[in-house]
């Protein structure tokens, strides 16, 4: 050891730094995702099926479930990777995309066995207008969560930006669907599967330049 090495004096120059709180981020996002939602209805209108005098469609209810399940475990996953520590298990997300996956799978069983032609269960208009709004206001939540990334230290720069994509792509959607009219298993598993993979690629492709240490 050189002489003169002296630890005190090396902790002396260290600058204390604040421990990060996931839980104010995630309260922070969940605002955004209400807000998101909150202009969504005001400019497109509410969908209203949750009051029909016929009842609550099912569909409505479980697509909405699963997008806040997807979200909310992606989310998690992803603000605590800015706190890297040993023995943590973040690996919830892993069981909530493969519950999601039931949904594409769905629609494409659904899709080949219907004698109704495909062209009439994709409404493409509205499922262009899903893209737009879900993607944007991903885009201003994905914003959030990498910022909040840069203030640790993500040790997987590549799996952070993935899970960024999908917790922002979940909540966007999840903020769409709040006027989205269609329950049909056909749109839901094309239009939004594909708003979510959309939002992970993009994730997977600009986060990690942005969080490198």
């Amino acid at each position: 050891m050189p002489t003169g090495f002296d630890l005190d004096s090396l902790a002396e120059e260290l600058t204390p730094v604040k421990r990060l709180n996931a839980n104010r981020v995630m309260l922070g996002l969940a605002v955004l995702t209400a807000l998101g939602s909150g202009i969504v209805i005001a400019k497109l209108g509410f969908h209203n099926r949750f009051f029909d005098p016929a009842g609550t469609n099912p569909m409505y209810l479980i697509r909405g479930g699963l997008l806040l399940i997807l979200g909310a475990a992606s989310l998690s996953a992803v603000t605590g990777m800015a706190q890297p520590a040993v023995g943590s298990n973040r690996n919830g997300w892993r069981w909530a995309v493969a519950a999601a996956l039931i949904v594409p799978i769905a629609a494409a069983v659904a899709a080949l066995a219907s004698r109704t032609p495909l062209a009439d269960r994709l409404y493409p208009i509205h499922g262009v207008e899903c893209l737009t709004y879900s993607i944007g206001i991903g885009l201003v939540l994905g914003a959030v969560i990498t910022w909040w990334l840069r203030r640790g230290a993500a040790t997987s720069p590549e799996r952070a930006g993935t899970l960024t994509g999908l917790a922002a792509g979940s909540l966007g959607t999840l903020a769409y669907s709040m006027h989205c009219p269609h329950s049909d298993i056909v749109y839901i598993g094309l239009w939004y599967t594909l708003t979510i993979a959309v939002a992970m690629l993009a994730g997977r492709l600009i986060v990690p330049r942005m969080i490198r240490w």
